[in-house]
């Protein structure tokens, strides 16, 4: 087994959530799934000028609702499987798009587009059960009563 937790990288953005996970020398990216091509094209870039090696899962530029489907959920368990072999520890990172949960946003919750992508971010961990997983979101989830039911139902 590999010292390095291995972490499966969820809206990953331009990757800095990653890079400050792997910067402490104890973290390993597996796989990168973001949405958005120019993001996703930011982060391969910045890991091949910093010379960081390609997730051995691969990036995937997709709606992260994909890999709630048959082949992809398949694959995804694949891969998670795959990972347990050479790494202890294996954890979910993401941070879902906010707007919706924000008090400063257009503060939908849950029903909003982007609210309903944390859902499916939960539903991910909750189908795949990594050893750890890490929500970063904004403090209107848990400080608005009507975004509280939402994060105690899920």
């Amino acid at each position: 087994m590999e010292n390095k937790i291995g972490i499966f990288s969820f809206f990953a953005g331009a990757g800095f959530l990653d890079l400050g996970f792997e910067t402490t020398g104890q973290y390993e990216t597996l796989f990168v799934n973001e949405y958005h091509k120019a993001f996703a094209d930011i982060y391969i870039g910045s890991r091949k000028k910093l010379k960081i090696e390609t997730p051995r899962f691969g990036y995937q530029v997709a709606d992260i609702t994909e890999n709630l489907t048959n082949l992809n959920s398949l694959w995804l368990a694949e891969n998670l499987k795959e990972a347990r072999k050479k790494n202890d520890i294996i954890g979910f990172i993401g941070g879902p798009p906010c707007p919706d949960f924000s008090v400063a946003g257009k503060n939908k919750g849950q029903n909003g587009e982007n609210g309903k992508l944390s859902g499916t971010y939960i539903e991910l961990i909750c189908r795949n059960k990594p050893d750890f997983f890490l929500f970063e979101n904004v403090k209107g989830l848990y400080r608005t009563t009507k975004h509280r039911e939402f994060k105690i139902a899920a």
